[in-house]
């Protein structure tokens, strides 16, 4: 059993808060308290291996407890871990602590770096089975998904004045009720209905921009016309613009063209979704429709879509670079060859040296992050050749 200096050790560390408080509020040091601690830990650890049947191992204990809120929870220790994490916990013991008095204040919002969330085609509204694909796709797993990465890396921005969320085009998979893409009618796999899509995709949209909104100052919103969405494309923008009308804090760049342009200090960015002209093409497009500002900036950007995978060339001026996307591919895709990692980006871009930084978040990633909240939530199983 715990001894009475150990019991002593234990309330010590609740009432203070931490093991330094506890180890002032009883005078003495924290090496000290951690061997009392570690004393109790011993002993349970003694007092558990004693109750382990002939013949087997003790692996781990599980302890029912409650959070800071009351609600009731199982802790399930295993060695390992438990040594890995009292591992943590000694280096954090051993750091000094700092005065109250000298710590900084929290960063002001940068005013020279804007982040900019890539948001690669997002083809809400495709349908997708396991069997022909590898991962089944539809408008829900859609919605948690792209909701989940962009949160996660918006959260993860600095902070920060000014924040770009560029939806690079085809961010709905589909733009009639037919279910086919305009410009050349291709019969496309598609989840039940139109009005299902476009109701998602609002509220993806939505979702989005107020993250957004709780992290910078000013949002840019920037919606790119896609070969699958761009009637969609025209309508989400009308639609955002008239939902933040009374928002100065929002601004919903103007799409008519297919070509956009951003100016920002010493940097310049242009997009374009990448179905109608070449890289070639949009940096000539570049230098011709914006030479003013081409003329005044050092660092020069055309982002693209697309082709759902990640491609990078430098041309005489200006960096082309086309950005991964999130969904899984198709069973056009998938029956063509093409494979690319699905992913969702975050560039910083400084207004006075370019690009400084970026941040990736895999779907691989995006998932774990779902299912610590949503166990239920769909992970595709790992492909398997068959086996003789």
């Amino acid at each position: 059993m715990p001894t009475d200096k150990q019991i002593e050790a234990q309330a010590a560390v609740e009432k203070a808060g931490s093991k330094a408080g506890a180890a002032r509020l009883l005078n003495i040091s924290r090496s000290a308290l951690r061997d009392r601690l570690s004393g109790g830990d011993s002993r349970l650890r003694n007092e558990l291996d004693d109750r382990v049947a002939d013949g087997f191992e003790l692996h781990g204990y599980s302890q029912f407890t409650k959070t800071e809120a009351g609600e009731p929870i199982w802790l399930k220790t295993r060695k390992a871990e438990r040594d890995y994490w009292a591992g943590i916990q000694r280096a954090v013991e051993n750091i000094a602590p700092l005065r109250i008095d000298t710590l900084p204040l929290s960063p002001e919002p940068q005013s020279d770096i804007i982040p900019w969330l890539q948001i690669g085609d997002a083809h809400i509204g495709l349908l997708c089975s396991e069997a022909e694909t590898g991962a089944n796709f539809d408008i829900s797993i859609a919605k948690r998904e792209i909701c989940a990465a962009a949160a996660a890396l918006i959260d993860a921005a600095p902070p920060c004045e000014r924040m770009v969320i560029n939806d690079l085009g085809d961010g709905t998979h589909y733009e009639t009720f037919k279910g086919e893409t305009m410009g050349h009618g291709h019969a496309l796999d598609y989840d039940t209905r139109y009005w299902k899509m476009i109701d998602a995709y609002v509220e993806i949209c939505q979702f989005i921009c107020e993250r957004a909104l709780a992290k910078a100052q000013t949002v840019d919103l920037i919606y790119n016309q896609g070969n699958h969405s761009e009637s969609n494309d025209s309508w989400i923008a009308v639609t955002m613009r008239a939902l933040y009308r009374n928002t100065p804090r929002v601004n919903v760049i103007h799409n008519e063209s297919p070509f956009i342009a951003y100016r920002m200090g010493k940097t310049f960015v242009m997009i374009h979704h990448g179905h109608k002209a070449k890289p070639e093409a949009c940096a000539k497009v570049m230098a011709e429709d914006y030479a003013a500002d081409w003329g005044e900036t050092t660092f020069r950007y055309i982002d693209g879509g697309h082709v759902h995978h990640s491609q990078r060339k430098e041309y005489p001026g200006v960096v082309f670079e086309s950005w991964n996307n999130l969904a899984p591919r198709d069973k056009y895709a998938n029956d063509g060859g093409w494979r690319s990692k699905q992913l969702m980006s975050l560039v910083l871009r400084s207004r006075t040296y370019g690009e400084v930084g970026r941040t990736l978040m895999p779907v691989e990633r995006v998932r774990d992050i779902i299912r610590a909240k949503y166990p239920e939530h769909y992970v595709p199983p790992q492909q398997r050749a068959f086996a003789a």
